[in-house]
């Protein structure tokens, strides 16, 4: 069926961001027979990474000499992320599920929370992938801190890193990608007494060694906000944490170590005279600009540079002679020039999938799909009486909202670490009226996290924290690999996986859990407290972690 050549009407929009930002395959194909160039960079996917990656190339080739085409599975949905609409977006991302719990239910063909979808087999439950322009960037928290050297081990370590991907990040993409995301700033999203006074709490937690996982912040890399502030007084400095009385007294290298702890969340609220921000960021923006741009470049298709199609599902790649001569689609086959290039956008798993179908039997083909690593993950809330503020200066009071990042690591053995870090959220409210919940979700870094801040109240604070550790790698029994059934609907074959962690892992969680509880009695300040557990908040007396109420970790794989 060709595509309309209008906007689209359904019961209730018209569809001018689709027809304005995307082409249908029938399209971007008849634009080459017409005369265009045949494209020479093919994006599979239009996700998170898919979309920036296709921004970047189109906005870079100043001679103007390729035609990108990027391929994606689902609609566009949302023109941004889904925290900077009014519309609230509750559910995203769904619970982790496998696909034979939703075949029990009856529900294996239909997408969750309306975009998300799950494609492959695994004993381990997963939320799956929103298929959709722009995918999880649309949802995602927000957190985005910059690698450590000793997370990017090169030289004699197990598991090394190219000392040239090192040096890159360091010297040039870190930069870039901080100054594009927001996490550049400072103090841009959440702000106020609330996140003055956890912040001043946190920072003599950690420098008094009561978080006994945690990085001293002496041994931190400034943050990045500095690298436009050289050697900035203790004036500029507190200006940047929010000017807090707390930190009146304390020296140049006091408040250079406080920032540290500001959350690196890819938000800006301001950007340079005559640009609008990206407040929280998702890579939709980028592909839609630069969408646009390629057509009011062109006179007519046939010279268009970058053509986006949605609905566009790749089954397979065609290679002879360990070159993709073309993409198979359930819209029709793409054929790759002599000269073009494919790019494998998808998540990891769905890349994984493609690669194995399309390379099986080339050399190092086995090693597709191995060393398959996640995040591990705990959740810990408290709910700490706002009293336990009262003799900061600055005391937190009203609706407010608080964000902090905690690097740690642990040592198993003399320089053999596990790296860890602490994402903490918090809100608070005040006498709002009855509508303090809508307001205080709208304030809340991360989505997936926001039913837990239900509780706050005007006498009490909300802590979430949120502990993420690195897998061990090189676990053979960590993987993607083929399953034997096929994918009825786009009749490709699914892919298996599975992700067991490992004794060494299970001992880093250990520590993330440790390091939550310390930190958990950081922000009790002395005082009792109570720790969110699955039948509700239970109290927890003054002093005690609260491992000693919960019968088990909140763990996520």
């Amino acid at each position: 069926m060709a595509t309309s050549s209008r906007a689209q009407r359904t019961d209730f929009s018209l569809d001018v961001p689709g027809r304005y930002t995307c082409n249908g395959l029938d399209e971007a194909m008849a634009s080459v027979s017409l005369g265009g160039r045949p494209f020479d960079l093919i994006i599979v996917g239009g996700g998170s990474f898919g979309a920036a990656l296709a921004q970047d190339l189109f906005a870079n080739d100043q001679a103007q000499v390729h035609r990108i085409l990027v391929l994606e599975g689902g609609p566009l949905t949302l023109p941004e992320h889904v925290q900077n609409m009014p519309l609230q977006w509750l559910g995203v991302p769904p619970p982790p599920t496998t696909i034979a719990q939703l075949r029990s239910q009856g529900l294996d063909m239909q997408p969750r929370a309306e975009v998300w979808g799950l494609a492959w087999h695994s004993s381990t439950p997963f939320p799956g992938l929103a298929y959709c322009l722009g995918g999880r960037s649309l949802f995602f928290g927000g957190w985005s801190p910059q690698l450590l050297n000793e997370e990017m081990p090169t030289a004699n370590a197990p598991n090394p890193w190219p000392q040239v991907v090192v040096d890159d990040l360091n010297n040039r993409y870190f930069a870039e990608g901080a100054a594009q995301i927001g996490t550049e700033e400072t103090n841009d999203f959440v702000f106020g007494d609330l996140q003055n006074a956890l912040r001043q709490v946190l920072f003599a937690g950690i420098n008094g060694g009561a978080i006994t996982e945690a990085v001293a912040l002496g041994n931190l890399p400034d943050h990045p906000v500095l690298r436009r502030h050289l050697n900035p007084t203790a004036t500029t400095l507190r200006e940047l944490l929010g000017n807090p009385a707390s930190a009146v007294n304390l020296s140049v290298q006091e408040l250079t170590n406080l920032l540290k702890l500001e959350a690196p969340l890819a938000v800006q609220g301001q950007t340079l005279p005559g640009f609008f921000p990206f407040n929280k960021f998702s890579s939709l923006p980028l592909l839609m600009k630069a969408a646009r741009t390629a057509q009011n470049q062109a006179n007519d298709d046939t010279r268009k540079r970058l053509m986006v199609v949605p609905h566009c599902h790749v089954s397979q790649l065609q290679v002879q002679n360990g070159r993709v001569t073309a993409v198979d689609t359930n819209q029709g086959q793409v054929p790759v020039p002599a000269n073009g290039k494919v790019v494998i956008a998808l998540g990891t798993i769905e890349s994984a999938r493609l690669a194995l179908n399309a390379f099986a039997g080339l050399p190092s083909a086995q090693r597709i799909g191995q060393n398959l690593l996640a995040h591990l993950r705990s959740n810990l809330t408290i709910r700490v009486p706002r009293s336990s503020f009262a003799d900061l200066a600055g005391a937190p009071s009203g609706l407010q909202a608080a964000a902090l990042f905690c690097k740690g690591r642990h040592e198993f053995a003399p320089n053999d670490f596990g790296h860890i870090h602490m994402q903490i959220t918090a809100a608070g409210l005040g006498a709002v009226g009855a509508d303090s919940k809508a307001e205080l979700f709208k304030k809340i870094p991360d989505i997936d996290t926001l039913n837990r801040f239900t509780s706050a109240s005007d006498t009490h604070i909300i802590i979430t924290i949120r502990s993420i550790g690195e897998m061990q790698p090189g676990n053979a029994n960590s993987f993607v690999r083929p399953d034997p059934e096929i994918d009825a609907q786009f009749d490709d074959q699914r892919a298996f996986v599975q992700l067991q962690p490992t004794p060494r892992d299970h001992l880093l969680w250990q520590a993330m859990d440790t390091a939550a509880d310390h930190t958990a009695l950081v922000f009790a300040s002395g005082q009792g407290y109570e720790v969110q557990t699955p039948n509700g908040f239970a109290s927890v007396p003054a002093g005690q972690p609260p491992s000693t109420v919960l019968a088990g970790p909140q763990r996520q794989d």
